[in-house]
């Protein structure tokens, strides 16, 4: 146990256990506290402070998770916490889920990537970036890193053009990287290109999930493209709520049913406006598994699982 006092947004100050392999300041300690409440539990200054007495001690954090969602990080705090953990090989979770940070904590993120030798899981959703944070230091501190196993980028608004950097960069090469979230991103049918092009490259990927976006039919029959050029290395698509229709809910599945499709265990088509007469021709035809049946909306075929619905 090491315990220092930290400053907080209210003005008081904490005991925080330096000691600890677990740092979450994700505190909602009462049912009544609102969001906004706890997020200025915490913010720039207190990341700032533990570093700093960490420095005093000369000492590497020993933290191996941290979990700062739901606080007012910002730039400045991401900042912070890429500089303290520079070159820190006990870091391998970072969780930062609404830190309240953009296109500046991003470019943070990148040098904390190439720095952090042991990271193996990174999520920043929900910290709206654009395209602006993910293309230039974040793309480069990715393609430096090989530790990473799991990277979530959701509802961060970077658009076709911050996910072609990463597609077309970092994520075609990575070495470690088995699961990448892109969901709610405003990416758009125009998107499909890219991931065609780092499914073509990556074989080390397993799990893709871009759900939450508007890849539509068009976009939805292009992925074909990279599925089969990907090799059945990929094993998880997740493709809800992208108003694919029944255009592209009946190329994916017939992708699904097919002998280049069988290594694909995971398929997710929900909420894509499929229409109940859709549905019922799907599973009633390509699918084989007619609505008088017992399976609602997860389609089972063994181990692996198509999930469809009609709405």
């Amino acid at each position: 146990v090491d315990p220092v006092s930290v400053p907080t947004g209210a003005g008081a100050r904490e005991i925080i256990d330096l000691g600890n392999p677990v740092l979450n300041l994700q505190k909602i300690e009462s049912p009544q506290a609102s969001i906004h409440a706890c997020a200025q539990r915490y913010g720039s200054q207190a990341v700032r402070s533990i570093f700093e007495k960490l420095a005093e001690r000369e000492e590497a954090a020993a933290f191996e998770v941290i979990d700062l969602s739901d606080n007012n990080i910002g730039d400045a705090g991401i900042a912070h916490l890429s500089e303290g953990l520079a070159g820190n090989a006990n870091l391998k979770k970072l969780i930062l889920p609404r830190a309240r940070f953009g296109a500046g904590g991003f470019k943070a993120l990148g040098g904390l990537l190439a720095a952090t030798p042991n990271l193996k899981e990174l999520v920043a959703s929900s910290n709206i970036c654009d395209a602006e944070g993910i293309s230039g230091e974040f793309c480069f501190g990715l393609s430096e890193n090989t530790s990473l196993q799991s990277l979530v980028i959701s509802a961060c608004r970077i658009g076709d053009a911050g996910a072609a950097a990463l597609l077309k960069g970092p994520l075609k090469r990575h070495p470690s990287l088995e699961h990448v979230s892109l969901s709610y991103n405003r990416l758009e049918s125009a998107v499909a290109a890219s991931v065609n092009e780092m499914l073509a490259a990556n074989k080390v990927l397993r799990f893709l999930d871009l759900k939450g976006n508007s890849l539509g039919p068009a976009g939805a029959e292009a992925l074909l493209k990279g599925l089969e050029a990907n090799g059945g290395n990929l094993q998880k698509l997740g493709l809800a709520q992208n108003c694919i229709r029944l255009q592209g809910a009946r190329a994916l599945s017939k992708h699904f049913m097919s002998p280049q499709g069988a290594t694909l265990d995971y398929l997710d088509l929900r909420h894509n406006n499929v229409t109940y007469y859709g549905l019922c021709d799907l599973r009633n035809g390509i699918l084989g598994r007619p609505m008088d049946g017992p399976e609602g909306w997860m389609l089972l075929y063994g181990a692996r699982q198509l999930l469809l619905n009609a709405h």
